[in-house]
């Protein structure tokens, strides 16, 4: 039975390490993808972030240009001077200035050019635009940078080479920089493909808003002549390209909208060598190709990489024999120790498992970690180098001086090989600083000349989370503080407006109804005054009647006439007390609204023409003209009492305000049904009207234009409130100074549907 498990744990293992070979092998290919594709990606940008700076080169001339309008030979060759390409920019051939010359400017041209003695003491006496061409304008190359080298582009007219003149318009007419076709420089003798980038020179000060514009102000272009080899052996590391085979191709501006298909005549760059020539035997591996398109001065380049089978791309065989191997020797230890010794099989197991654990951790580790030994980085991983900014492999053997360049070496372990644990700033490649969490142990205590292990991790983040929160902190401290003191001032004046403003309102109201009062008694006094009269002239007929009557005898004529002055003073009492009546039912009714504000059902127009009746005698000293447009038959149900406040408190602001410097006035009031459920109360005077401040703050409370005249600045505030709040409508106000003003109301007719709503 024994050995029947061993058997089948031998054939367990078997299959268990062909898994395990399979495995690494797919390992290994995902590996190489990812590294491809990071290789890829990285020459991509590497590629962009070059053109990028050699063309900012391009924007700092124009901008020279644009400040100082022309630029002579001299200013031009020291500014390049200074520029050291050789050390600085050694992808530059050259740094040109291709001045707009018209046909009958070209011979006077010539002569300025030969003539030119600031840089040359002989001058250019063999200068000549080339070749001879006859056209409307020319784009010779005036300034060349460096000259040696560079002389056969010296006069070279760029209008009779239509790859170079299409490039110019197009940069004259976009105001952009435009790179041109791929083209054999005139100044290589080696045939090697180049390409030139020109940014558009305009007249200072000339407006550039359309194409016509950037036509006329066009004064030249500089230039910068690239050759595509010598610029892309800079940009990617050697060591890459013995790993890659990388090829570019032109493939037309991106105006034209083509798709980019590469074809032999657009090819810039071939890191495999020359098409048809000498060219080494590799192996591309299956699968691991790239394509990506750069936008390069308005042309499309694509960019189309391909892996060698090498050290760095191809498979490792060794590791699947190696695995083979050694699960073949386990399969059968481990059966041979199945039979013999069932625990250590479970050992076996359960120590196979924790190593896959520990590659899997240390494959997938995103932290720093470095073996440091006597003030030396001896190695670290790609995290570590990729935090500090160093390329790969940078980092070996180089001083900790590096990493921290003042004090003491910060990585090296207790004497007697305890964990070390601290928060440590690091400077990078760039001369920037990191803040990371180190972790040290001694490699092997009883060798302390090994070396320590440390593992680094970033907390610059957290640094500056932790600097900024104490910041905030701070400073939310301090406004909470204002912030409350603030609060408790403005809550002791809110408390002190909001008694005032009670206070006033009470005022305002009372001062209202005392108005009606004193209107009502008003007109009261001449009806009574005559019903008095009258009353006193009937008891005197009455008295002769009955002297008459208790005389001899009374004449029919007599009776008659006293029967007839009897009837006409009747009717005068009658007639006076009669509106004096009515005077006291409208102000009872108003007066009760005002005081009660219950809801009830009435007609507008007899709300409007009660308020009206307490106002007569104020009216007609005002010798204001009241017209009322109200419809008979327009109910509500609603609260007669604030209505009428409403009313009241435009009349009063309309008789304080509106007629201010005026011998007389009209009011109009107008109402109308706007639908089924709604009315329009529209009051209209032909006063002196607002300004926009007037009525911009006419609803705000304690303001008005006569403080100390009569006005509290409370009345349109009443109104605004009693209207919003009591009625459930709407108002508006229109006013024009010298044009009058219209205060709209919209009101629901039933207030109760309009607060279900």
């Amino acid at each position: 039975m024994m050995r029947a498990h061993g058997y089948l744990a031998f054939a367990v293992g078997i299959c268990l390490t062909a898994w395990a070979c399979l495995f690494a092998m797919e390992t290994q290919d995902r590996q190489v993808a990812d590294r491809f594709r990071h290789d890829t990606d990285k020459v991509a940008r590497d590629t962009e972030a070059r053109l990028k700076t050699y063309f900012d080169t391009l924007l700092a001339i124009r901008g020279t240009f644009a400040v100082h309008g022309t630029i002579s030979r001299a200013d031009f060759h020291r500014y390049v001077a200074e520029l050291h390409l050789a050390e600085r920019y050694p992808g530059f051939q050259a740094i040109q200035w291709v001045v707009r010359v018209p046909e009958d400017e070209l011979g006077r041209h010539m002569a300025d050019v030969r003539g030119d003695t600031s840089v040359v003491p002989a001058g250019y006496p063999d200068y000549r635009v080339h070749p001879t061409i006859v056209r409307g304008e020319h784009f010779p190359i005036v300034y060349t940078e460096p000259m040696a080298g560079n002389e056969n582009a010296f006069g070279l007219d760029l209008a009779a080479l239509p790859a170079h003149l299409r490039a110019l318009e197009l940069g004259r007419d976009s105001g952009e920089l435009v790179a041109t076709e791929r083209i054999t420089l005139v100044q290589d003798a080696s045939g090697q493909p180049g390409f030139i980038a020109r940014l558009p020179v305009y007249r200072k000060n000339a407006p550039l808003g359309t194409v016509e514009e950037r036509r006329a102000a066009l004064v030249g272009f500089v230039a910068i002549v690239f050759r595509v080899t010598d610029l892309m052996r800079e940009v990617i590391d050697p060591q890459m390209l013995s790993h890659l085979h990388v090829v570019i191709h032109d493939t037309g501006y991106v105006q034209d909208g083509a798709p980019p298909e590469p074809v032999i005549d657009g090819l810039l760059f071939d890191s495999a060598g020359k098409v048809g020539g000498a060219r080494p035997a590799r192996t591309v591996v299956p699968g691991l190709v790239s394509k990506a398109v750069l936008t390069v001065g308005q042309r499309r380049w694509l960019l189309h990489v391909e892996g060698y089978e090498g050290a760095r791309y191809g498979r490792d065989g060794e590791v699947a024999w190696l695995i083979g191997g050694c699960g073949f020797l386990i399969s059968a230890l481990i059966g041979v120790l199945l039979v013999t010794l069932q625990r250590r099989r479970a050992l076996a197991h359960t120590l196979r498992h924790a190593l896959e654990e520990q590659h899997a951790l240390q494959d997938s580790a995103v932290v720093g970690i470095g073996l440091f030994s006597d003030g030396r980085i001896v190695r670290c991983n790609r995290g570590l180098e990729e935090m500090l900014g160093y390329p790969h492999g940078a980092l070996a053997n180089r001083s900790t001086a590096t990493l921290v360049p003042e004090g003491l070496d910060p990585f090296i372990c207790g004497p007697s090989g305890q964990r070390m644990h601290r928060e440590l700033e690091l400077t990078r490649r760039d001369g920037g600083s990191m803040w990371c969490i180190v972790n040290g142990r001694m490699l092997d205590r009883q060798a302390p000349d090994k070396g320590c292990v440390w593992v680094l991790c970033d907390i610059s983040d957290r640094r500056r989370t932790e600097a900024a929160l104490e910041d905030s902190l701070r400073e939310l401290a301090q406004q909470k503080e204002e912030a409350e003191a603030a609060h408790r001032e403005l809550s002791e004046v809110l408390d002190r407006l909001r008694q005032a403003q009670d206070t006033l309102v009470t005022s305002e109201k009372m001062a209202s109804l005392g108005a009606l009062v004193a209107g009502i008694a008003h007109e009261l006094n001449t009806p009574i005054g005559n019903s008095l009269l009258t009353v006193t002239a009937l008891a005197d007929m009455v008295r002769d009647f009955e002297r008459q009557v208790e005389g001899p005898g009374i004449r029919r004529s007599a009776l008659e006439a006293h029967l007839a002055d009897a009837k006409t003073a009747c009717n005068i009492i009658a007639g006076s007390l009669g509106k004096a009546a009515d005077l006291i039912t409208s102000f009872k009714q108003v007066a009760v609204d005002q005081t009660s504000d219950q809801r009830r059902r009435f007609g507008l127009a007899a709300v409007v023409h009660d308020t009206l009746a307490t106002f007569a005698a104020q009216l007609r000293r005002a010798r204001c003209e009241v017209r009322v447009d109200v419809p008979d038959n327009l109910d509500c149900d609603s609260y007669p009492g604030s209505v009428s406040q409403v009313l009241s408190n435009l009349i009063n602001n309309a008789l304080l305000h509106a007629f201010d410097g005026r011998p007389q006035g009209t009011i109009t009031i107008a109402a109308r049904a706007v639908g089924e459920d709604m009315a329009e109360l529209r009051f209209t005077d032909d006063g002196v009207g607002m300004s926009g401040r007037t009525l911009h703050q006419i609803y705000d409370p304690f303001f008005t234009t006569k403080m100390g005249q009569g006005g509290s600045g409370l009345g349109m505030n009443i109104v605004y409130n009693m209207v919003t709040g009591v009625l459930k409508g709407t108002i508006r106000v229109e006013s024009a100074p010298g044009s009058g003003t219209t205060v709209v109301i919209t009101l629901p007719r039933n207030v109760a549907d309009a607060a279900a709503a």
